[in-house]
């Protein structure tokens, strides 16, 4: 057997007093920088400080079993000889931090098992995807030790987000009041599956429902299942009802999507409508918390193209929308907003399969759904100011919307808001106007949320 032996040489910058150090030794040999140290001095603290840095940098690299010599070659020349011993194997995973959740939520997120050697870079890639899990606040301290069987340990500490809330909304004019309530989890039962329940009232007093259930991690591969089911009144004696199911393939911060779905509408004065579709989108994020609230951008795009059939007439039918959401934090001045596009990119449309915007979530300053949109683009410009999640906030919502009776529509809504966490509880309250209307026609908005 042939035992390499690698010596790097490394001159420390000129401080006063700080040595030349040469690591050497058998493969894989640290580089001074990958300790995190600038220098080193002639003192024995120094000289500790070096020693320690070189085991700990083998033990995160699988070797905990390493030792090193060090002599003086000169006065200010320092040598380091490395013997990494062996390479240990992944032992045991532990997790601390989320009490209620299964290990294996976390353990299959890793590219390595206990019995394989350890792998540095398949941790750091690990512990990004834990940070990723929508229910995790903040990743801890990552902690190695030897376990029983003379192998690695590994020791995640990680801070518990939501699990999910409870939420109810309000849009508030004159005498005129919807509301909207929702439940959502993040973490059902301790497996990482999703569950969505909402209601919408209308004010000609229907009800709009919707129902979304994910199930993560099917055939022990980062492949999920979606249902999404739903019902809405658009109009009075008007029902339309939805479902789909789609596969959903994650990639680090990108999710691939594919499915296929069912649409039916019963106008009051028609028969039947249908529209059977597949659908196809992409998801993907960038970004970070801060203490102001979450720091960068997300991107959903969403199509779907099948055949659509009714009393008259049957074809082919494509539509497709665009979401991104982005914030941008300046010491206390925040900037963002939201960008909405979309609609009918081929074939008739029956007009209760069209878009609509309105409401605090699309177009504030109008009521829930008050525009159809065969095709649209809006813009929610935003700015905060605060130093903390609770912010004061303008905004300016703006659209072209080209409706199938009255044209081409022009809105825009502006208004001021504030929002804020206290405890479990965040509250959004804003007050908003059509700019083409004037005072006289402002909404009140309010959002109310407790989390689990």
């Amino acid at each position: 057997m042939v035992i390499m032996i690698v010596s790097i040489a490394v001159a420390v910058l000129s401080t006063e007093g700080s040595l030349t150090v040469d690591i050497g030794g058998s493969p894989p040999v640290p580089v001074l920088y990958e300790l995190g140290i600038d220098s080193v001095l002639a003192s024995d603290s120094s000289i500790t400080v070096l020693q320690e840095s070189i085991l700990q940098w083998y033990l995160e690299e699988g070797y905990p079993f390493a030792g090193a010599g060090y002599y003086f070659v000169t006065e200010d020349s320092l040598r380091v000889n490395t013997v990494p011993g062996r390479h240990a194997l992944l032992e045991e995973i532990r997790i601390e931090g989320v009490p209620g959740t299964r290990t294996e939520v976390f353990t299959r997120l890793l590219g390595i098992e206990p019995g394989d050697a350890y792998d540095r870079e398949a941790v750091e890639t690990w512990i990004e995807r834990i940070e990723r899990l929508k229910f995790i606040k903040a990743i801890g301290i990552t902690e190695l030790f030897l376990g029983e069987g003379g192998n690695i340990v590994l020791l995640q500490h990680v801070q518990k987000g939501k699990s999910g809330h409870f939420a109810a909304s309000m849009d508030w004019q004159g005498e005129n009041l919807e509301g909207a309530g929702e439940v959502l989890f993040l973490n059902l039962a301790g497996t990482a599956r999703e569950l969505e329940i909402s209601g919408q009232t209308t004010e000609w007093g229907g009800f709009n429902a919707f129902l979304r259930y994910r199930e993560p991690w099917l055939f022990n591969i980062p492949l999920a299942a979606e249902l999404e089911i739903s019902q809405e009144t658009p109009e009075s004696s008007w029902v339309n009802r939805e479902g789909s199911i789609s596969m959903i393939w994650s990639m680090n911060r990108t999710e691939i999507i594919g499915g296929a779905g069912i649409w039916r509408g019963y106008p009051p004065d028609g028969e039947r409508q249908s529209y059977d579709y597949g659908l196809a989108g992409i998801t993907w994020y960038t970004g970070y918390r801060i203490p102001q609230g979450w720091n960068g951008l997300e991107m959903q795009l969403e199509a779907r193209s099948g055949n659509r059939s009714g009393q008259d007439s049957s074809g082919i039918l494509t539509m497709a929308e665009l979401r991104i959401d982005g914030t941008v934090y300046m010491d206390f001045m925040g900037f963002g907003g939201r960008l909405l596009t979309g609609g009918v990119m081929q074939g008739d449309w029956f007009e209760g399969l069209l878009d609509k915007l309105g409401g605090q979530e699309t177009l504030r300053g109008y009521p829930e759904n008050a525009f159809k949109a065969v095709r649209y683009v809006a813009a929610r410009p935003e700015i905060s100011i605060g130093e903390t999640e609770t912010r004061i906030y303008l905004f300016c919502d703006l659209a072209a919307i080209r409706t199938p009776s009255q044209g081409m529509r022009y809105p825009i809504g502006c208004g001021a808001g504030i929002r804020g966490i206290s405890g479990i509880f965040h509250a959004d309250a804003a007050a908003g106007f059509p700019v083409m209307e004037g005072l006289g026609s402002s909404r009140l908005y309010l959002r109310l949320t407790a989390s689990i």
